[in-house]
């Protein structure tokens, strides 16, 4: 349950969770390895977003991803998630259990709140079945975020909507998830391969939008970087109209780390 006084705040939506405790150590990303020409010639790993046959699409006006920065902000408040048109955009899929979103943040020291809740088709909220607040002191960068294990496991076919709030900015970010069981043919092709960009390149094709993300981002904090792996991300997230993310830094998890992170409250409903 929000705060009445956070009633008049800026609400930036998403369609599209590393566990709540990191440091602000960032893991530097170069930007500029290839030349466009270069880029487009190698790239692999090209999303394809799910068919809508059978699948429930975000048809709520509004309901797709903002920018999630007002004016001319730089840094800001963002879902890492496709930029898809409302009408005709299926619900970003994942086929974990309890996955993980990534989040472009603005610099912060406050309260952060994230709830997790079911949905129907229309993605109209039904059972909150988490939330979760606490103090987050950081740098602008891009956080990982982890549904924990405590929660219970995300259903099979069901839609759910979560919600992040940075209280020390006054914004949210609200969006859209959904678990789906992996096709035979990829669960054969990923126990033939092992390389992050021929994981990340199966997810791609498949439509299952955050373990993409999730395999590159966990490769990129890697030592040291592969080339081809940062241009693959940047180019991602280009195609996903993310290029506010493109500047920024990871921010490296550490679940034994207290220091920048202090759990408020942590309840599973």
């Amino acid at each position: 349950m929000f705060l009445p006084k956070f009633a008049s705040k800026k609400i930036l939506i998403a369609s599209a969770f590393s566990c709540l405790a990191l440091s602000t150590v960032a893991l530097p990303l170069s930007l500029s390895l290839f030349t466009p020409s270069a880029q487009a010639q190698s790239r692999r790993v090209r999303y394809t977003p799910p068919s809508n046959l059978g699948t429930p699409i975000v048809s709520t006006p509004g309901a797709t991803r903002s920018a999630g920065c007002v004016g001319s902000t730089i840094d800001c408040l963002i879902g890492l998630v496709p930029d898809l048109v409302a009408e005709t955009a299926p619900v970003p899929q994942t086929i974990s259990a309890r996955p993980t979103i990534y989040f472009l943040i603005p610099k912060v020291d406050g309260k952060v709140i994230f709830t997790l809740h079911e949905a129907d088709s229309m993605l109209e909220k039904g059972k909150r079945i988490y939330l979760t607040n606490f103090e987050l002191k950081s740098k602008a960068g891009i956080l990982a975020f982890k549904i924990p294990d405590h929660v219970q496991s995300l259903k099979i076919d069901q839609n759910y909507v979560w919600e992040f709030m940075d209280t020390d900015n006054d914004v949210k970010v609200i969006g859209s998830i959904r678990r789906v069981l992996p096709n035979q043919n990829l669960v054969r092709q990923l126990k033939e391969v092992s390389l992050p960009l021929d994981r990340a390149a199966l997810f791609a094709q498949e439509g299952i939008w955050y373990e993409t993300v999730q395999t590159l981002a966990e490769a990129l904090q890697g030592t040291p970087k592969k080339a081809e792996i940062v241009s693959e991300w940047n180019e991602l997230l280009k195609s996903a109209k993310l290029n506010r993310v493109l500047p920024h830094s990871f921010l490296k998890s550490a679940e034994t780390s207290s220091e920048n992170i202090s759990p408020l409250k942590q309840n599973s409903y």
